[in-house]
């Protein structure tokens, strides 16, 4: 058995071996690793290869690890003792936490390797002695006087001099334009990874086919982790540490929506295919009923550690409804439909019966209202009485929500970097070729209902219904197609308002998918889609339009990109442009008055505020004019743009309507506001999408106060005469025991 004297290694020796270990592949059956092994390079101690193969090498492994441990541990004594003063100089600091990286690396693939604790007490490598004194010491005396903001600079230099380099290489074929089209595109945005707003681009490939990441951005990424939240040393409470939990509670409550929106056509299939039960394609939805049974069964729920969860077998239906949906007789029956009494147009009907219920039956998320409500009621432990109080006094609902955000912003800063964690889960895990929101825990889910004229229309919030392998192309799920096709049999209408940027070469592909999908024949009567651009230059009011006040020149402008072709709007021809041009013109005017006292100069924040209620209003203007039996504001994942949308119309239909606020309608606007970004990203609504939404809402409550509360929703009402239905005046429905 190997001895500690034995392994006298260097630092370098050291960190070359973690690097083996941190590469080491691992047979997921046996956690045994196959055909590797780690040399410390000394050409006179043979044993200084470490194979990797047999179990009867475990305990040199075990001794080589803590043995790394040490020498780290020594040499970061040391450098603390000799040159603590340059621990501020970007290549030191990148060498110090470069180390730390591949020792997390290491334990990690470590732990996977069983044989090694057979003998031992501990069943982790982190419970080594060795490793918890070097973590004690890297956090203690390293890692909190590493200044951030330094190490930021000099990252974002590494991310810049990547582009130069690629630069340089290009010189010579192309020109400097060529080449900077050729790598602008290139994802090394450190902040913008931070704030987790182009995290898709980890999944889609470059038009050449290359990423748009390099294995240098992703050890950067690592590197302004926080190590001391990623070692658990965190004396805070982490609000979030029970999201596995939540997550799978989520799925289950969908299993359970599932299963009872199929009611007794689940019963009635099984009788009628029982004759056909060595069909291909009747096995596999079997196998997706089967799994949506599972997932419903509360003793499946991760707290009872079942070996398998409610979150996981939900995640096999959707891998089997999707396999079915690919079936080479699916595809057949779909091309040449079988004979009326055929017992395939049964199957396809069940199949579309289960794409349908994906997208409009399912309320888990709603799981979540007593969960958000309680951190939402944590979160505002920390504001002083005084503030309280005068939110109280204030009755503002722009005053109470962006108080509630503020103290949402603070608690989360005990769950550091969880989007950026969640995006080195996914490159971990190889599960990175391709963009599809769907299969990537974002399901559907009701949101609410809007009631009119006896009918209710149910807003679902969706993410984009698209598969994206390369930034230029992008597909439509399969499943939202059977939603569609079960509208077809029902003669149902989905109208969907399109929030993505298609003049960005960012969302452009899926933009064009979701537009053109509506124009094929077997779809024009189910679906329609609107495009409103929610990220151009002017939707922002940035430079060319920053400047221009005049409340006439920029009402203009509003309608020229409104109407444009190539400005970011897209409406179908089921909206006629005579009419939506003269409704633009009325409403323009409306707004103006009522919002604005007719003022000759709006500022920036005014006209951001002008293009924000206009959009609420032509949204209920399209619902009136398409009548749809359901709609949903989709922007790449239902998350930010989409979900700011679908709370702030809860919101502009209680303000205009002068209808109270119960403490129920508060739980259920946080629950809008914050489960699907902290349940999907493990954070709150990005700043500037909240920041937009509550502007708004700000600027309906000062044109309530000043017109009076009870003498407003009449001012509305007489205002707003081109409305032809009370689609203003809809209710609100929505689950309030969710």
């Amino acid at each position: 058995m190997a001895t500690r004297s034995q392994y006298n290694i260097s630092i370098i020796e050291a960190v070359d071996a973690l690097s083996s270990i941190a590469d080491l592949e691992f047979d997921r059956d046996t956690g045994i690793v196959q055909k590797h092994e780690v040399v410390l390079e000394d050409e006179k101690i043979d044993y200084k290869t470490v194979h990797w193969l047999h179990e009867r090498d475990a305990p040199s492994t075990m001794h080589l690890v803590k043995e790394i441990f040490r020498v780290i541990l020594h040499y970061l004594k040391q450098f603390y003792k000799k040159e603590y003063g340059y621990l501020t100089d970007p290549r030191t600091v990148e060498g110090i936490k470069t180390i730390m990286v591949l020792v997390g690396e290491a334990a990690k693939k470590l732990d996977k390797y069983t044989i090694l604790f057979k003998e031992a007490k501990s069943k982790s490598v982190t419970q080594f002695k060795e490793y918890r004194q070097l973590q004690d010491f890297y956090l203690s005396k390293i890692d909190r006087k590493i200044d951030e903001g330094i190490l930021s600079k000099w990252i974002l230099g590494l991310s810049l001099g990547w582009q130069k380099e690629t630069n340089i290489a290009l010189t010579g074929t192309k020109t400097e334009s060529e080449a900077f089209t050729e790598v602008r595109h290139v994802f090394v945005d450190l902040e913008t990874v931070k704030k987790d707003s182009e995290y898709e681009l980890f999944f889609i490939r470059k038009d050449d086919g290359s990423r748009f990441f390099s294995p240098r951005l992703l050890r950067n990424i690592k590197l302004v982790c926080d190590f001391g939240s990623y070692f658990g040393s965190r004396p805070e409470i982490d609000p979030l540490e029970s999201i596995k939990i939540w997550h799978d509670r989520i799925l289950h409550a969908c299993g359970r929506n599932m299963i009872r929106s199929l009611g007794p056509q689940m019963q009635q299939f099984y009788h009628d295919m029982c004759k056909h039960r060595g069909n291909e394609l009747i096995i596999i939805v079997n196998k997706a009923m089967m799994a949506l049974l599972l997932s419903s069964h509360a003793h499946n729920l991760l707290r009872h550690n079942p070996n398998k969860t409610c979150g996981e077998y939900f995640e096999d239906f959707q891998y089997f409804l999707r396999e079915a949906m690919h079936n080479r007789e699916y595809q057949r029956w779909l091309a040449y439909p079988p004979e009326k009494n055929h017992f395939g147009n049964d199957v396809m009907d069940m199949i579309h019966l289960l794409d349908r219920g994906v997208f409009v039956t399912l309320q888990g998320m709603q799981e979540m209202i007593p969960v958000i409500s309680g951190l939402v009621k944590q979160a505002s432990q920390t504001q002083s009485k005084e503030h309280l109080d005068e939110i109280t006094v204030s009755k503002s609902l722009w005053s109470r929500m962006t108080s509630d955000y503020a103290a949402m912003t603070k608690l989360l800063k005990h769950h550091p970097n969880g989007p950026l964690i969640k995006v080195l889960d996914i490159l971990e895990e190889h599960s990175y070729h391709v963009f599809d929101p769907l299969m990537q825990h974002n399901v559907p889910n009701q949101l609410y209902d809007i009631s009119f004229n006896e009918k209710r229309i149910n807003l679902i919030r969706m993410p984009a219904p698209i598969l994206q392998e390369v930034i230029n192309k992008a597909a439509i799920d399969e499943e939202f197609k059977g939603f569609l096709r079960a509208n077809n049999k029902r003669g149902f209408k989905h109208l969907l308002f399109n929030l993505q940027d298609k003049t960005s070469w960012r969302e452009c592909a899926r933009s064009s998918a979701v537009e053109d999908l509506q124009n094929q024949d077997e779809f024009k009567k189910s679906l329609a889609v609107v495009t409103l651009a929610t990220d151009t230059d002017f939707y922002h009011q940035l430079a060319p339009y920053n400047q221009n006040n005049h409340a006439v020149n920029f009402m203009d402008q509003f309608k020229e990109h409104i109407l444009g072709e190539d400005t970011g709007f897209y409406f179908p021809e089921a909206i006629d442009r005579k009419a939506l041009s003269k409704f633009i013109d009325k409403t323009f005017e409306t707004i103006h008055r009522i919002f604005f006292s007719s003022k000759n100069v709006l500022v920036r924040e005014s006209r951001t505020d002008f293009i924000e209620i206009f959009y609420l209003l032509l949204q209920l203007k399209i619902v009136e004019w398409l009548n749809p039996d359901s709609f949903s504001f989709t922007c790449k994942d239902g998350i930010d743009i989409g979900e700011s949308y679908g709370a702030g119309l809860f919101a502009f239909l209680k303000l205009i309507n002068h209808r109270e606020w119960t403490e129920s309608d508060w739980e259920y606007f946080n629950f809008m506001l914050y489960g699907p970004a902290l349940i999907i990203r493990e954070r709150i609504m990005l700043p500037e999408k909240f920041n937009r939404m509550a502007s708004a809402i700000r600027a309906i409550e000062n044109a309530q106060r000043e017109f009076g509360v009870n003498n407003f929703a009449d001012i509305i009402k007489e205002g707003f005469l081109e409305y032809k239905s009370p689609v203003l005046s809809a209710e609100l429905l929505y689950p309030k025991s969710a």
